[in-house]
């Protein structure tokens, strides 16, 4: 018997350093006040439908979607934060809590052609604020993100921040984007052409190479209004004021609907094609969607399998090494080693 493609054992002499990345990020979440929430590996199929977006490459291609006994659509998470919305309203935290901070660790699945860094069953720690509107919650959420890659020992590698702004400037730009695409729509891939007509910001966060050479040449700066303008604004002084490095790309968006507003990802050079580290965002029509009130919430998920590739295996090997220290017993003749059974013991 073997393991199923796209899966992985996580063996001893590997854990420790599983061990160490979800301690850092445990020690910062009790520094920042989130607290855990666990979700069920299973939920309805019609959530991640509602909420990622029929459209996205998640729903339409790598959803493990099946139907159980009693005739229901289920699937396995491909990500977590609309399980996690979902259990905000269920658990009706908005109505006891309002504004909650709170973290996952855990394994997601989606059924992708695996590669390095990039598995069937893949595991994230996120977090999830729900509950506020500001862009200083923004920052924290960011920052907050950068203290944990570097805790993990990563050093090299590349924030990307930007505003999708309210839904009057996401019309605006795909107005743009249809005018400034028109013209080069045979030179984009089959699934870019159906985005063309269903949605068409997802072609920004196309991986095929001619369409992002056709989209680099694109332009969204000055679409953002006033208000959406001011929130941007203040992001990158709060994260120059942290000292934390970032590029503003107006072309960056995530491979989620239900993204608005403050998008942003962090990549590494040393994951070859799959580089994102970490991504995350504002949410701010989520709970509604998934029928709340209209709250605003901002978080991200890192990539634990991506974070191990990114470091370099000196390091991995001391880490993975620190969970091995011990005591070793040693006894001579049968009376000793009955003593020596009875210390081990207490």
């Amino acid at each position: 018997m073997k393991r199923l493609k796209g899966t992985q054992d996580i063996l001893p002499a590997e854990v420790g350093i599983w061990n160490f990345i979800e301690d850092i990020s445990r020690q910062a979440f009790n520094t920042y006040r989130y607290k855990e929430i666990r979700t069920p590996i299973i939920e309805e199929e019609s959530l991640f439908v509602r909420s990622v977006g029929s459209d996205t490459d998640i729903v339409k291609k790598q959803m493990y979607a099946f139907k159980d006994q009693g005739k229901r659509d289920i699937v396995l998470r491909p990500e977590e934060t609309a399980s996690v919305v979902r259990a905000y309203l269920e658990n009706r935290l908005d109505k006891t809590e309002g504004f909650v901070k709170l973290f996952y660790i855990g394994p997601m699945f989606r059924s992708e052609r695996p590669q390095a860094g990039r598995l069937r069953q893949f595991h994230q720690i996120g977090v999830e604020a729900i509950g506020s509107d500001s862009a200083y919650l923004d920052a924290e959420v960011i920052i907050l993100l950068d203290s944990l890659l570097k805790g993990y020992g990563l050093s090299d590698y590349t924030l990307k921040i930007n505003s999708l702004g309210c839904e009057k400037d996401k019309a605006n730009a795909k107005e743009l984007l249809k005018k400034e695409l028109k013209a080069d729509l045979s030179g984009l891939c089959d699934d870019c052409k159906r985005r063309y007509k269903t949605n068409i910001l997802r072609i920004l966060d196309c991986k095929v190479d001619a369409c992002k050479k056709i989209v680099s040449s694109v332009s969204l700066k000055g679409l953002l209004c006033k208000e959406c303008d001011a929130d941007f604004k203040l992001l990158q002084n709060k994260l120059d004021e942290a000292g934390i490095k970032y590029e503003a790309s107006s072309l960056l968006v995530r491979g989620l609907d239900y993204y608005t507003g403050i998008v942003f990802e962090v990549s590494s050079k040393k994951l070859g094609s799959q580089d994102a580290l970490a991504a995350g965002g504002r949410y701010d029509n989520l709970v509604s969607d998934l029928g709340g009130e209209r709250t605003g919430a901002c978080g991200f998920a890192i990539g634990i399998e991506r974070v191990i590739g990114a470091l370099p295996a000196s390091y991995l090997q001391e880490k993975a090494g620190e969970d091995r220290k011990g005591v070793f017993l040693a006894t001579i003749g049968e009376e000793a080693y009955k003593k020596g059974f009875s210390l081990l013991c207490k």
